[in-house]
């Protein structure tokens, strides 16, 4: 938001200056003036980026889901400090209610990271990756957390795919969040296997090959 704002404060100085100039231009107006084109460009960047990306992820929830409206969030870190949870607040959280579901500051740019190079990605990029299914799931109606994850985890390699991740890098990260990191996790369950209590026998699914 601050550089968002900055960015505005920049355009607000271009204008003045090329609708009121006091003595014409000359080169050192001219030279003022792309000065700050180029410091608003690069403040609005980061919002433009962010605003994509929460573009492309409402839509593809929204397709996930099977439901309308559903919208993702980015937090800034002042919506992270102030939305009475503070920094240890979870990586994300969805209302089903509304069909929300908002990241923590961090979390969207690890999926960014992900979505950027998902042929080398690391722990918190895999987990990134792996959250935003979590959260869909919890969109679709699931509230029970270890069922919700199981979710995730069979849903995660189509989900790479919807992203656009060839099919077998987005496979071969589903198995590496599965065996490396699942085990690791507070929702981690046994019965998150082949033939356990939440195999959903998904045509598509990590273990159904």
């Amino acid at each position: 938001m601050i550089l968002l704002l900055l960015s505005l404060f920049f355009c607000w100085l271009i204008f003045r200056e090329v609708f009121n100039p006091t003595e014409g231009f000359n080169n050192f107006s001219l030279g003022y003036i792309s000065v700050l084109v180029l410091l608003a460009f690069a403040c609005a960047r980061p919002a433009y980026k962010t605003w994509s990306l929460e573009s492309f992820l409402s839509e593809q929830a929204t397709l996930i889901a099977e439901r309308t409206g559903v919208k993702v969030k980015c937090n800034s870190v002042f919506d992270t400090l102030f939305d009475g949870k503070g920094l240890q607040s979870l990586a994300g959280t969805a209302y089903p209610d509304t069909g929300e579901i908002f990241f923590e500051h961090g979390w969207c740019k690890n999926f960014m990271a992900y979505m950027d190079d998902p042929e080398n990605p690391s722990p918190d990029e895999l987990f990134g990756m792996h959250v935003f299914t979590h959260e869909v799931m919890h969109i679709r109606g699931e509230m029970n957390e270890r069922k919700t994850d199981c979710q995730a985890i069979q849903r995660n390699q189509w989900v790479g795919e919807m992203m656009g991740i060839e099919s077998s890098i987005a496979r071969d990260n589903a198995i590496k969040y599965y065996q490396d990191l699942y085990p690791k996790h507070p929702y981690f369950d046994k019965e998150c296997k082949r033939d356990g209590k939440y195999d959903e026998r998904l045509s598509n699914s990590i273990w159904s090959r």
